[in-house]
């Protein structure tokens, strides 16, 4: 599983940490200076780094300037995120491999890490559910919350830890009242949620016909629902 590395002083990267770790395989590591990134980076190797150029004290300039001095790290291609031509021109060169541009788009986002990763981010957005899901592993039993779900796979709240590429079968179907299309299924758990999101996102792996067609009148019933409410709120 390849791993990012965020380093930043504010917030900067809050959501772009969360797109991450939803949309695609990849580990999130974080840091929150150029003292504890460069600990960070020599500790796990990360297979990509993104630096908030205008941190205080060791600016993401410095850091990148750091890596690419050491032989060690020098490989490992770095991102910077810049919020002026200046702080741009001076991430080149201090040998940035890429520059993000502030403020940045998801899709902007990936757009660069696919440039250094073999990435194939989720494009299905997943709704938001809280459905009870049964799963099973080697005959043994389990039971989750379902957080949220597309047509690609889903996320399982649980505190039971199960290793990446472990197959699963679930059974999962929504409140009585709105719908009695149950989707049971076996599926791959492609990432692992840390805390406070424990969990573990997964993608189908084999859908039976019926299941299909069950999975398709979930998401109908979720689309509605979100249609309505966005009726409501601009009503």
């Amino acid at each position: 599983m390849a791993s990012v590395l965020l380093v930043a002083d504010t917030g900067v990267f809050a959501a772009l940490a969360e797109d991450i770790h939803r949309r695609t395989h990849c580990r999130t590591l974080r840091a929150a200076n150029g003292t504890e990134a460069l600990a960070v980076a020599r500790r796990e190797k990360p297979d990509l780094i993104f630096l908030d150029a205008e941190m205080l004290g060791m600016t993401g300039i410095d850091v990148c300037r750091v890596l690419k001095a050491d032989p060690q790290l020098n490989r490992q291609p770095v991102v910077v995120a810049a919020g002026t031509p200046e702080s741009a021109e001076a991430a080149r060169r201090a040998g940035a491999d890429a520059i993000l541009k502030k403020p940045f788009d998801p899709p902007d986002v990936f757009d660069t890490m696919r440039k250094f990763l073999r990435l194939s981010p989720r494009d299905a957005a997943r709704a938001p559910v809280g459905w009870a899901v049964t799963f099973w592993r080697d005959g043994a039993q389990h039971e989750g919350t379902l957080r949220d779900l597309s047509r690609g796979g889903f996320f399982i709240r649980t505190p039971l830890r199960q290793p990446v590429g472990a197959r699963l079968e679930i059974s999962f179907d929504p409140p009585e009242e709105k719908s009695s299309c149950t989707v049971v299924a076996e599926a791959i758990v492609v990432r692992i949620g840390q805390d406070p999101d424990r969990g573990l996102g997964c993608r189908f792996f084999k859908l039976t016909a019926a299941a299909r067609t069950n999975l398709e009148e979930c998401l109908r019933m979720l689309e509605a629902d979100e249609s309505a409410v966005g009726a409501k709120g601009t009503g």
